[in-house]
């Protein structure tokens, strides 16, 4: 990162906390911030309304009976944000779904620094 480009925030929304703290340690390693991290649905949009990050990473299956898709097209009613999905499937109805959210960007775990590198540029490009 360069030193005049401001740090970008953060929310991280994972059930599996060892993904969500590698995320949070890539993140940061690249001089950006993560404001918080959830792992259900009240949480993260609760989190999300009150930190107003500069993009979320919404994994799309979370525990309880809300998804992730549920939980991004809550936020996007109340206070838009970008959001990148995370996801271990590739279920086409689930992507389908999610796509009508406009995303900016799905990324496939396990997720690799050249993922969290264009999601950052990308976030930058908006």
């Amino acid at each position: 990162m360069t030193t005049h480009a401001m740090p970008l925030r953060f929310f991280i929304v994972e059930d599996n906390a060892i993904i969500a703290l590698d995320l949070t340690r890539r993140i940061e390693k690249r001089g950006h911030v993560v404001v918080g991290i959830a792992d259900s649905a009240d949480p993260a949009i609760q989190g999300v309304l009150e930190t107003l990050p500069d993009c979320v990473l919404m994994d799309i299956r979370l525990r309880g009976e809300v998804d992730g898709i549920m939980v991004t097209e809550e936020i996007n009613r109340i206070s838009p944000r970008p959001v990148a999905y995370l996801t271990a499937y590739s279920d086409a109805g689930m992507v389908q779904r999610a796509a009508l959210t406009n995303p900016v960007a799905f990324i496939i775990k396990p997720v690799r620094d050249a993922d969290i590198l264009r999601l950052i540029a990308s976030i930058r490009s908006v």
